[in-house]
């Protein structure tokens, strides 16, 4: 196989150049040379074989083993790859492989049919060839580390995690994925292989805290990473990310003071005895989910967490009480938190839909009326 050199600014050029033109040209003059510079063998490539799917026909599938292949399907440039989208390639996969590629020639969105959940949860990358950030990915899809070592597992457990834990995303998982994508960015840098995430020690996770704090104290941005506090959030992150997947782990279950300890941290450790922290909140707020006046139960904790707010002034909150970003109690001005701004959004378009006829943000419901029960009022 002739190998051919990376040059992502030529597959950029040749997007550009046949933007809005059919589906053939993107897939023969944008895809073909970026599976090519990603080491996969043209020889290989399969052009709607029929032979390989069960259903329909697939654009490319690339042959990368005897009896493995990656399943390429390549849409027209406008195309906004959607759920259906997904759902089309996951059906070529059915379960007999494991890695699809959706793309427009602009946008790469890798796939595992093993991820359990809907057709969106098995997404692992969507990376745009224009975001520079995203680009950081790419190496991902080279057939070295999709197939062979194969370290690009590591992002497919992450995507496990995320369909499990955070299958709506949000700020929460945006802080979680920040240090596992960091951590295995390392991790698999230093390796340079797949290993067994039970293999895992949490002298390694260690390891990448130190580096991680080097690296950005090296900044000359005049201020310090405090040692502590990153260790707290970014070891419950990864200790949750060994919990959600049932996976047994080498340490990650000691005591976090005597990993800082062990680390060997300047900072003066702090014994706290907060049970609510970020994680546990998450957990409060899912266990109503699925349970009655799920969006209601779940506004008046936040309200209670964010605010200290007495029982009484929750109960003479209004629908006019909420001001954009803003909580107006008297003459006060609280800004809302985002998590609970989306959730007494969701609360006010209930009301409207209930059609109740006080404007009081908490209600509950009589003789099939929505109103103010007398005995919750002020």
């Amino acid at each position: 196989m002739q190998k051919i050199e990376w040059d992502l600014e030529f597959i950029k050029e040749m997007y550009q150049k046949y933007e809005g033109t059919n589906e053939a040209n993107i897939q023969q003059n944008v895809v073909v040379n970026l599976l090519k510079m990603l080491g996969y063998d043209s020889s290989d490539f399969s052009y709607e074989h029929s032979k390989q799917f069960k259903d329909g026909r697939s654009d490319i599938a690339v042959k990368v083993k005897k009896d493995s292949y990656l399943y390429v399907e390549v849409k027209e440039s406008n195309n906004k790859l959607d759920g259906r989208a997904h759902s089309q390639l996951i059906k070529y996969i059915d379960g007999s492989h494991e890695w699809g590629l959706l793309t427009n020639g602009r946008k790469y969105i890798l796939i595992n049919e093993k991820i359990k959940g809907i057709a969106l949860d098995k997404v692992v990358f969507n990376i745009d060839i224009f975001n520079k950030k995203d680009t950081e990915l790419i190496k991902y899809l080279r057939r070295e580390n999709l197939f062979d070592v194969p370290i690009t597992n590591y992002f497919k457990e992450i995507a496990q995690f995320k369909a499990i834990k955070y299958p709506n995303g949000g700020s929460s998982w945006n802080n979680y994925k920040s240090t596992l994508y960091n951590f295995f960015k390392y991790y698999s840098a230093n390796l340079k292989r797949y290993r067994e995430l039970s293999l895992i020690r949490v002298e390694e996770f260690e390891d990448f805290l130190q580096h991680e704090m080097e690296m950005k104290n090296n900044k000359n941005s005049g201020r310090k990473i405090v040692s502590i506090d990153t260790f707290d959030n970014k070891y419950s992150h990864i200790r949750s990310f060994f919990h959600t997947l049932n996976i047994k782990s080498n340490g990650f279950d000691e005591e976090k003071v005597q990993l800082i300890r062990r680390m060997n941290l300047k900072e003066e450790i702090v014994e706290s005895n907060e049970l609510l922290t970020e994680e546990n909140i998450e957990l409060i707020l899912n266990f109503y989910s699925n349970r009655r006046d799920a969006i209601r139960n779940k506004a008046l904790i936040l309200l209670c967490l964010s605010f200290g707010l007495e029982r009484s002034t929750i109960l003479s909150l209004t629908i006019n009480s909420i001001k954009k970003n803003k909580l107006i109690i008297g003459n006060r001005e609280l800004v809302i938190p985002k998590k609970l701004q989306e959730i007494l959004e969701v609360l006010k378009e209930q009301h409207k839909l209930n059609k109740v006829k006080d404007d009081c943000l908490f209600y509950t419901k009589y003789n099939n009326d929505y109103k103010v029960s007398p005995k919750y009022k002020k």
